[in-house]
């Protein structure tokens, strides 16, 4: 159903670039970038991308030895407990494929609770599952459903805390061991959630990391054959295709001790793709983004202008814009009439327009009153004392 003749190209790569320079020029650039890095590719359909993604986490690597950057990432090491990544992370050492391994869903997972039990974690997981379970409690008592607090710990909901309360109760009066199967599950769901140097609830202590570490390794060395497809682990030399671009590229986790830390490894990523020359191939990817049902998973703004980019690709003889950029902010609507007027030089444009003083930079304005055209003519004609446009223009 792509005409490329419409949009004035020859073949699906000339149409990308012309997605990439009509999206820059609604200033949806950086929302696609971003959009590619949390996507993912098939290394196999795409093995060039993927061999340039490992030559960009080398790079990265590089960068990440200078002092300046040097505490930005915690990398991952087999051999090493991550304190920046999740309990569940450090004991798959891998993304999980499919939902065999979903985190939400490790406490049900007989394979997983084999191998706590034979790591000796399986009491000591219903054990800070009860205590992390009681510090939420506590801390979240008299706090309103959406307190920050909740985006923090976000290893319970606001609605689930009184379960956990009953479930607290109900230990009170027996062993961990003995309660209900349900409410065991509860609990050692909660100690997967856990990152360190995050949560910072003592829980996940140096004996604990050990353990752990110790439960990764019988976790790869005994996976069975059914379940062997259903993790890809971490491998400093290999391109993870379950993971996102960006996952692959920083092969670690950003270190929640830094000030700005994630702003500033971002900004180092931008970089070293930049001069790898990889941002456009980023971008491909972002293409690929499932927006959802009439776009449920963008943003108004970024609906808004991405309607403006699709008519702006067809090449339409006249393009009638109606009020199409309300949502924006008056400085954000006048940048992106000027870019698109630039990228329509030529050829005709007719836009409905909420204030008055985004009319400049157009030929003509013509301003309507009950309905008919009261006057019209240049910016500098109408933007007179005594003419409807310039009282349009002072109360705005």
């Amino acid at each position: 159903w792509v005409d490329y003749d419409e949009a004035g190209v020859r073949s699906q790569a000339e149409l990308h670039e012309e997605l990439i320079k009509v999206l820059r020029s609604v200033e949806m650039e950086d929302d696609i970038y971003q959009m590619g890095l949390r996507g993912s590719i098939d290394p196999s359909a795409r093995p060039d991308l993927a061999e340039n993604i490992l030559r960009a986490r080398r790079a990265l690597r590089e960068r990440l030895q200078e002092p300046e950057f040097a505490e930005l990432v915690e990398s991952m090491d087999r051999e090493k407990y991550n304190t920046n990544a999740t309990v569940a992370e450090n004991l798959l050492f891998g993304t999980p494929v499919g939902d065999k391994f979903k985190i939400d869903e490790l406490s049900e997972n007989e394979y997983v609770l084999g191998i706590l039990r034979q790591a000796d974690l399986y009491d000591e997981f219903l054990d800070i599952g009860r205590q992390v379970a009681e510090t939420m409690v506590e801390i979240f008592a008299d706090l309103p459903p959406g307190h920050e607090f909740f985006e923090q710990f976000s290893f319970i909901e606001s609605d689930e805390l009184p379960e956990y309360e009953n479930i607290l109760k109900r230990a009170e009066h027996t062993e961990l061991g003995e309660l209900s199967r349900d409410d065991r599950h509860r609990l050692l769901s909660l100690p997967f959630k856990l990152a360190p140097a995050r949560h910072r609830l003592g829980l996940i202590d140096e004996a604990r990391q050990d353990k752990i570490l110790r439960a990764r390794r019988l976790f790869a060395d005994n996976l069975p054959d059914d379940l062997k497809g259903a993790v890809e682990f971490f491998d400093p030399e290999r391109y993870n295709a379950a993971a996102s671009l960006q996952d692959n590229i920083l092969f670690g986790r950003v270190a929640y001790s830094q000030a700005q830390g994630a702003e500033r490894i971002g900004q180092l990523i931008a970089e070293t793709l930049r001069h790898r020359g990889l941002r456009a191939s980023v971008m491909e990817v972002g293409l690929g983004f499932e927006a959802g049902v009439g776009g449920s998973r963008l943003s108004g703004v970024q609906r808004q202008k991405l309607a403006i980019a699709r008519a702006l690709l067809r090449r339409p003889d006249l393009l009638v814009v109606n009020e199409a950029t309300a949502a924006l902010d008056p400085t954000s609507q006048r940048r992106l009439i000027g870019e698109v007027l630039k990228l329509r030089a030529g050829m005709g444009v007719v836009w409905v327009l909420n204030l008055a003083a985004l009319a400049e930079p157009f030929d003509r304005i013509l301003v309507m009153n009950d309905g008919r055209v009261a006057e019209q003519g240049t910016f500098a004609e109408l933007n007179k004392e005594g003419r409807i446009f310039h009282n349009l223009l002072e109360s705005t």
